[in-house]
């Protein structure tokens, strides 16, 4: 039997296919399982960009969050749930920094069901940009130490309002 360098080469290749694992990865699990018992914040603001200022106040809660505190006059989280200690840092926030008074109307208890959480109005800004300013605040609050929360925190737009609540993201309604 006459051997060629073509058959030895097929040979050698056929050898490495049968040695290598499956090229194709097994599928990724998904990165962001429903885990409503993990604490964090989330907000839910759709695509799009956000005006400058949303910028920054998400660059201060990151680089500087004492500062941003600071800056919107929240020293503590009181309260013996996550709802009461955001109620609490936001009725700071929204009587003591003069521009979260003109943007932020009204903060009030709501129920839904079950569900205890808060609803806030908004004036002078889109509801997105407000609620992408609160989620910055309470990242801020939590890395400045002041806020850590025990359950998994959304905040949403809700018929024109800001609702934030405990539990799974667009649970809400």
């Amino acid at each position: 039997m006459k051997i060629t360098v073509k058959d030895v080469v097929a040979d050698i290749l056929l050898e490495k296919n049968e040695e290598k694992p499956d090229p194709k990865p097994d599928p990724k699990p998904d990165p962001k399982p429903d885990r409503p018992d993990k604490p964090g914040i989330e907000a839910s603001t759709g695509s799009g960009r956000f005006s400058a200022g949303v910028k920054e106040s998400g660059a201060l809660a990151k680089d500087d969050p004492k500062k941003l505190m600071k800056n919107l006059h929240i020293s503590s989280a009181s309260g013996n749930t996550d709802i009461e200690k955001i109620k609490s840092m936001f009725k700071q926030a929204f009587t003591g920094a003069d521009a979260m008074k003109n943007v932020y109307t009204s903060l009030m208890l709501v129920s839904k069901g079950s569900k205890e959480g808060l609803k806030v109005k908004v004036s002078e800004i889109k509801v997105r940009d407000g609620i992408k300013y609160l989620y910055h605040t309470l990242i801020g609050a939590k890395n400045a130490g002041i806020f850590n929360p025990s359950s998994l925190i959304q905040i949403e737009n809700s018929s024109g309002s800001i609702i934030i609540y405990q539990g799974k993201k667009k649970s809400w309604d």
